[in-house]
């Protein structure tokens, strides 16, 4: 902060900033001369996309796979900066999916930087017809909701799919894979496959702690809800008074879908950690292409993880891509794919079981920009 502004207090400093801060500050000259002039693109692999302008410029993108969550130590983010200052043009941004993208001058120095990436470890890819992403929240790292570690997931998954990232696999279309730590889902529900943390049974709770989370007595609960209980969708907990005048609650187990909601406003509410998993859904995406966007759909009500591998959500997803690569026509996201062939179709093809929370439910949409543009 300038000398002059030191001695300022907090608020009025605030006032006499620029808010908000001019997004072409921070740009390459080349990108800030041709706004609004970018008329082409072509694709070098599935990491170089060269912007063609109609000035007569082009312009380079390398885009890396980041690491989960979009952690990175100030070491690795040092190795970036110095990788795009040395062959690129000194400007590098870390996207919403957690990839690395570094822009360049030339296809020669697109290439430079592609090579001093995968020097450090990680891939070039995720354009075109390939893997985008495996993203996923942050879980355990800061979150006290989690039912499943999801970075690490997302780590197993990529692991095993770096060829469909890199395009050495080719994919039908863009594929966007989410990963959430809990049904909340953080992690995002507009993925074409996506995997939701989810308990596998009902919770239970300790009997002596759990008054902390309840009314103080049989007499104020006549006149409230306890919070534990109003939060459950399907009224799985009810609160009762007891003959000392205390309140207690009871879990319907059967009426339990393990949403986990009352483990965010109760700390006494506990679950078996041996009886952890995750959701399967598929068909999510935001995009306005083909059907337009969509949320992802049950596929896979539940099944058990197993760090660190993820053997059994690995496989699913893996299947699911086969099947999807088989069936789709070129461009076809998962979500057109689905609706074209029919969730039921899916089902059978995946030899998915069908109980009470995956019915095959079939997409009713086609809302998107075009539904306010004239016919």
């Amino acid at each position: 902060m300038p000398a002059s502004q030191a001695g300022m207090r907090a608020p009025t400093y605030r006032l006499k900033k620029t808010v908000p801060v001019p997004y072409t500050r921070n740009l390459p000259d080349i990108v800030r001369r041709n706004l609004g002039h970018w008329i082409d693109r072509k694709y070098h692999g599935a990491g170089i996309i060269e912007h063609i302008s109609d000035t007569g410029d082009h312009l380079f993108t390398v885009k890396a796979g980041g690491t989960p969550n979009a952690r990175f130590s100030t070491v690795t983010l040092r190795r970036f900066a110095k990788i795009a200052d040395d062959q690129g043009l000194g400007s590098l941004r870390f996207t919403r999916s957690g990839s690395i993208e570094i822009l360049a001058g030339s296809l020669e120095h697109a290439l430079a930087v592609k090579k001093a990436v995968e020097g450090i470890g990680f891939h070039v890819g995720g354009w075109g017809p390939a893997l985008w992403s495996v993203n996923s929240c942050t879980a355990y790292l800061t979150c006290t909701t989690a039912v499943v570690d999801a970075p690490s997931i997302a780590q197993a998954l990529y692991d095993t799919m770096v060829p469909y990232f890199t395009g050495e696999i080719p994919l039908p279309a863009k594929l966007r894979i989410n990963v959430a730590g809990c049904p909340t889902a953080c992690g995002g529900l507009v993925a074409d496959i996506m995997l939701a943390g989810h308990y596998g049974a009902a919770p239970s709770f300790d009997p002596e702690r759990i008054r902390f989370c309840l009314p103080a007595s049989a007499k104020v609960l006549a006149q409230v809800v306890p919070e534990v209980q109003m939060v459950c969708p399907v009224n799985a907990i009810e609160s009762f008074a007891k003959s000392d005048g205390s309140v207690g609650i009871n879990i319907i187990e059967k009426k339990c879908i393990g949403c986990g909601r009352c483990k965010d406003v109760c700390d006494h509410i506990t679950w078996d950690p041996s009886k952890i998993g995750v959701s399967v859904l598929i068909g999510g995406k935001s995009s306005n292409t083909g059907v337009g966007p969509t949320l992802a759909r049950v596929l896979v009500p539940w099944i058990p993880v197993h760090p660190p591998r993820y053997r059994e959500p690995v496989a699913v997803i893996r299947k699911i891509i086969d099947v999807w690569r088989a069936g789709a026509k070129p461009g076809e996201r998962v979500a057109d794919y689905v609706n074209r062939v029919g969730m039921k179709a899916v089902f059978d093809t995946l030899k998915v079981p069908v109980g009470p929370w995956n019915r095959p439910v079939e997409l009713s949409t086609g809302f998107g920009v075009r539904e306010f543009l004239p016919r």
